[in-house]
């Protein structure tokens, strides 16, 4: 049995999204080791095939048969965009073996035990926020979507314990990353941002909305069968720092930035 290590250390969802490559690799006999930032460690509670190690194993690859770097860098940054891919085609493309993988969806085979949550039989569930999108959603615009989808409860996704929430919605805090899975497939609507959860919902559910992300031409939006699709108006969406941060070192770099906000 070979060993192999993945590397992509950060952003929730490129993790979740490095999933199958693990699958993969060990489906094909390997041992595989995942090495991430510690905080993310605990969303390998939800799976089996692959453990997750810290950054210290960037300092062991020897130990290794084969080290499969899935990460995109800064460095890598503009050369992704440059190549107008998406996600999986351009990170799964780096290497062989990983190509067959690229359309598969993340299988979580360790689904928590959610029942301490105390959630009601029936529950609406949204992410209206994330971290690296380069498009804000608009609030009173995606608070309509979820009202005309469900009169369910709605619960919206918290990234803290303490994290203030929209009158209409109760806060639900992931106690773990490994929670999420359960907590997004026992939802009967599930409404998202193009975020970690919206990759984590195409391992556990058959139906779900998305909103769409159109910055750099809908390059890093994430499709999978059963994703329903929902556009924000242009006019009322916003571009977020990050999104202006890239662009104007792009364009101070000469890179053409004509199609970057996608409007």
């Amino acid at each position: 049995m070979k060993r192999v290590l993945i590397v992509c250390r950060q952003r929730l969802g490129d993790i979740v999204g490095c999933f199958p490559a693990a699958l993969h690799l060990t489906n094909a006999g390997n041992e595989v080791d995942f090495c991430c930032f510690p905080k993310y460690h605990s969303m390998f509670g939800a799976i089996s095939y692959c453990r997750p190690v810290g950054l210290d194993a960037l300092g062991r690859q020897k130990d290794y048969d084969r080290v499969c770097d899935l990460e995109i860098t800064r460095r890598a940054y503009d050369a992704y965009r440059a190549s107008k891919m998406k996600w999986r085609d351009y990170v799964y493309g780096k290497y062989e073996e990983l190509k067959p993988a690229r359309n598969d969806v993340p299988r979580f085979d360790h689904m928590a035990d959610i029942s301490d949550y105390s959630l009601p039989p029936r529950y609406a569930l949204a992410c209206p926020t994330g971290i690296s999108q380069v498009t804000l959603v608009n609030r009173k615009w995606f608070e309509e979507q979820c009202r005309a989808l469900s009169q369910d409860p709605w619960y919206i996704l918290a990234d803290r314990a303490d994290r203030s929430c929209p009158s209409w919605g109760r806060p639900l805090y992931a106690r773990s990353l490994g929670h999420l899975p359960a907590l997004i497939a026992g939802a009967v609507t599930f409404v998202t941002i193009n975020s970690a959860p919206n990759i984590i919902a195409s391992g556990v559910r058959t139906a779900w909305h998305q909103v769409y992300e159109p910055g750099f031409g809908g390059q890093d939006n994430y499709d999978a069968p059963g994703q329903t699709v929902l556009h924000q108006p242009l006019e009322i969406a916003r571009n977020s720092w990050r999104f202006w941060v890239h662009y104007w070192r792009r364009k101070l770099m000469g890179i053409d930035t004509t199609h970057d906000s996608g409007k």
